[in-house]
């Protein structure tokens, strides 16, 4: 689900702002941009983001600043200028070192520290007040989100219905209309007329081999433990897609078994549904 936040937070002299983009995606995946130097910072926030979201593509922008990241960076300078003099001695030339050169490739390159646990304090709270803003805004979108999905998971309730009493309606109906088809069968032939223990023994075949009551059982149980799954706290998402994938697959045999064309109509707005309540279930947590 879609989200913003940006938070910002001090501590031991390190000033931190954090800005957070969440994208729908089936996964949790997570980035930090951070600067040289901040990679305990990061890695801190990281695990945060990871434990506050579970799924969606997470973009995190890390900014820091201070005089306590200024010192670790500093100190950084003076052991690489001591050893490019060494360097130099051991080369046997004269040319010069351009300090300015080596404090900037040290403080731009991370050398010298990993942001301490200052930076690292700042950057997680600052990370909280963001994410605090993120699911401030999953959470309206949620809202939203959870009504259309009720909404669908209605008309899915009304279809599996319907589709209970037009099978119910073929079952019944089938002896009849088989009897008629073979007597039908017989007059076109010129034969004498068909064994009533045939008919009996192809009529049992039939009945079992186009039986879709477990199937419409199973659908109706399905949609059932998606709304209460869409009703219970906590992660419901991965849960509800893997019930609205059971929902497709059951319709897809429904259909495939009746063999009416009824059904078939109804077992395909049937799976329309429950792709759409698929697609809209991979964006929730």
């Amino acid at each position: 689900m879609t989200g913003y936040g940006c938070g910002s937070a001090e501590d031991g002299g390190v000033r931190a702002t954090v800005e957070i983009r969440t994208l729908n995606h089936r996964h949790l995946d997570v980035r930090v941009a951070a600067p040289p130097g901040c990679v305990a910072a990061a890695a801190a926030v990281e695990r945060l983001v990871r434990q506050r979201l579970g799924r969606g593509r997470v973009d995190v922008v890390l900014l820091a600043e201070g005089e306590a990241l200024d010192r670790e960076r500093f100190a950084a300078v003076a052991p690489a200028y001591r050893a490019l003099e060494r360097v130099r001695e051991e080369l046997g030339t004269s040319a010069p070192i351009d300090l300015g050169v080596v404090f900037l490739a040290t403080t731009t390159s991370g050398a010298g520290g990993r942001g301490g646990p200052a930076c690292a304090a700042a950057a997680t709270a600052a990370a909280r007040h963001a994410l605090d803003d993120v699911d401030r805004m999953r959470l309206a979108e949620g809202e939203v989100l959870h009504q259309r999905l009720t909404e669908v998971l209605d008309r899915l309730e009304v279809l599996v219905g319907e589709l209970r009493q037009t099978t119910v309606r073929l079952r019944e109906a089938l002896p009849g209309r088989l009897k008629e088809r073979m007597a039908l069968l017989a007059q076109a032939a010129g034969l004498r007329p068909i064994d009533a223990e045939r008919v009996r023994q192809d009529l049992a075949l039939l009945l079992d081999r186009s039986d879709v009551s477990e199937e419409a059982d199973r659908l109706a149980c399905h949609v059932g433990h998606l709304r209460e799954t869409l009703a219970a706290e906590g992660v419901v998402g991965r849960q509800g897609e893997f019930l609205a994938l059971e929902v497709l697959r059951e319709a897809g045999t429904l259909a495939a078994k009746a063999q009416d064309a009824s059904v078939s109509q109804q077992a395909s707005e049937l799976r329309a549904l429950a792709e759409r309540l698929r697609e809209q279930l991979q964006n929730v947590e």
